[in-house]
């Protein structure tokens, strides 16, 4: 049994239970005339020194971040399942599931949600959920991990073959349906596909003790390359843009979440938050790949500056790793908190919007049976 295969099976069976800087004028010597005029023009001055500080610091720093508003205990803007309706939700659309949909969203596409129908005798099947409830296959039968490219025009997903036995990343083309891409066959297969951004899609494989990592870039033919990287530990995450990725890596119960700029040669560090413990990490990182989120211990780091800021949540809750916690946008991160493992049977499962500049967050509602899933 793999990492996710333990961590869905966890999952279903729990289901189952910046002050601004004050300017200040500089002294006038006092002109000659008429008395009232002096202050008239002090005012003057300082007011035009104030017009041309404001203006000269918004163009010298135009990215300077903006003061943190209150946090907003409004519903999600994120998709996100009720396990007792069987249906998603998604703003004021509610779709029921239609048989053997898995419950599990990769994203909004053009005509509904990327997600995986299992039919029975072991064919998984990608496809997108329509709003009025149907099933739209896409790909071949057999296939799983589904991945949307960064235009979300494309998906890749990977299939299982029997003749040759081995599988193959294969890339459909959305709108027609058609495939274009695809790579020979692995006799190995990979564990499944972790994120496809400007470099390529990347693939890990589960090893006895650490994972590895490789890279495809659609159309290039063959097979996907091998990357290095020192004690991998299985995560990987990247902006939808750029080339931002956060990864981990782990030597005993020393374990680290680290980012940089990803090419098809490998990942340049850029920044790195390491603690101790024994859980796996899984990285979480924001649209705009400023921001990367450790949920094992509740931090928010800033990748460009390092800033760590923690999530203000009750001391004992804990932060779901699985489904992950989602970004509604650049600030707002939406996540689920179970109780403490001895008060399951008394306390419920609850839902959070946190600001990660700030690290405030506002608990919006209970949230038993809901899973968070991909905008």
């Amino acid at each position: 049994m793999n990492d996710t295969e333990t961590r869905l099976r966890d999952y279903l069976q729990s289901q189952a239970a910046t002050v601004p800087d004050t300017a200040q004028g500089p002294g006038l010597d006092e002109p000659r005339g008429r008395q009232h005029w002096p202050v008239l023009a002090t005012a003057a001055a300082i007011a035009a020194i104030l017009v041309l500080t404001v203006t000269f610091l918004t163009r010298v720093a135009p990215d300077k971040p903006v003061p943190a508003s209150p946090v907003s205990d409004a519903a999600p803007k994120i998709p996100y399942t009720v396990y007792s309706e069987n249906a998603l939700h998604d703003g004021d659309r509610k779709v029921l599931l239609p048989r053997g949909v898995d419950g599990f969203f990769h994203g909004r596409v053009d005509g509904g949600w990327l997600g995986m129908q299992l039919p029975g005798g072991g064919q998984s099947q990608v496809g997108i959920l329509r709003p009025d409830g149907s099933f739209r296959e896409l790909g071949p039968q057999g296939s799983d991990s589904p991945t949307l490219s960064p235009d979300r025009k494309q998906v890749a997903m990977l299939h299982s073959l029997t003749r040759p036995k081995g599988s193959s990343v294969v890339v459909i083309d959305i709108a027609s349906g058609r495939t274009v891409a695809r790579t020979a066959v692995m006799t190995v297969r990979p564990s499944g596909l972790l994120v496809w951004n400007r470099a390529g899609i990347w693939l890990r494989t589960d090893g006895p003790v650490l994972a590895s990592l490789a890279v495809w870039r659609p159309g290039s033919g063959g097979n996907p390359r091998p990357v290095r990287l020192a004690e991998f530990d299985g995560g990987l995450r990247a902006a939808p843009t750029g080339g931002i990725v956060a990864w981990t890596t782990r030597r005993g119960n020393n374990r680290c979440l680290k980012a940089g700029l990803s090419s098809e040669d490998g990942f340049r560090q850029i920044r790195e938050y390491c603690d101790v413990g024994p859980e796996s990490i899984y990285p979480v990182v924001s649209p705009d790949g400023r921001t990367m989120v450790n949920s094992q211990v509740r931090v928010v780091v800033d990748i460009e500056t390092g800033k760590v800021t923690r999530l203000q949540l009750p001391a004992e809750a804990e932060v779901t790793t699985f489904p992950e916690p989602v970004f509604e946008d650049a600030n707002q991160l939406i996540l689920i908190t179970n109780p403490p493992g001895n008060q399951v049977k008394t306390l419920t499962q609850q839902l959070y919007r946190c600001d990660v500049r700030s690290g405030e967050c506002a608990l919006l509602q209970t949230a038993t049976g809901i899973t968070l899933q991909e905008p």
